[in-house]
């Protein structure tokens, strides 16, 4: 399968698993859905969070007062992009090809979440939130980096592993 049908599998695994945990999210808190741009937002999110954030998460789950929504929090970080990433992986002609699917997906992703919170600053409360304390910290252009660096990083990290698990 070449890079084009490898690369558009991946994002709609990717962005179609997170849609599922995002209606988890909606069932157990329907506040959501007064906030249209951050529950979109919430379909490229994932990729926000460094590799190393699960297993910190992991390592403190005791610590959180209610540990059902936490878990179901940590699995909405990893389970999207392992899932992706194997899948991407084992449909891939070649290790390359696999890598740079995740790759670019996980940098779409990132780049989605970046649009996401800067078109819906002014109409949503978490995301003006975000955004206007990212900026206070880091300024504009400092902001803009603090959303894409995530995404590469993790199509990096994740793109190894499809690299490793791919057919050939």
């Amino acid at each position: 399968m070449n890079f084009i049908k490898t690369f558009l599998i991946t994002l709609s695994i990717y962005i179609g698993i997170n849609a599922v945990f995002l209606v988890i999210a909606i069932l157990i808190s329907p506040a959501f859905l007064n906030d249209i741009f951050f529950v979109v937002s919430i379909l490229f999110a994932a990729t926000m969070n460094l590799p190393g954030n699960f297993l910190l998460g992991f390592i403190t789950l005791h610590l959180v007062p209610d540990s059902i929504i936490a878990l179901i929090s940590m699995l909405a970080i990893l389970v999207p992009t392992l899932v992706a990433v194997i899948i991407g992986a084992r449909i891939g002609d070649s290790g390359k090809i696999s890598f740079l699917s995740w790759f670019l997906t996980a940098v779409i992703s990132s780049v989605g979440f970046l649009l996401c919170v800067f078109l819906g600053q002014n109409t949503s409360l978490y995301l003006g939130g975000d955004w206007a304390s990212n900026e206070f910290f880091y300024g504009f252009v400092g902001t803009i980096m603090f959303y894409i660096i995530p995404g590469i990083a993790n199509g990096l990290f994740f793109g190894c592993f499809s690299f490793l698990f791919s057919k050939d």
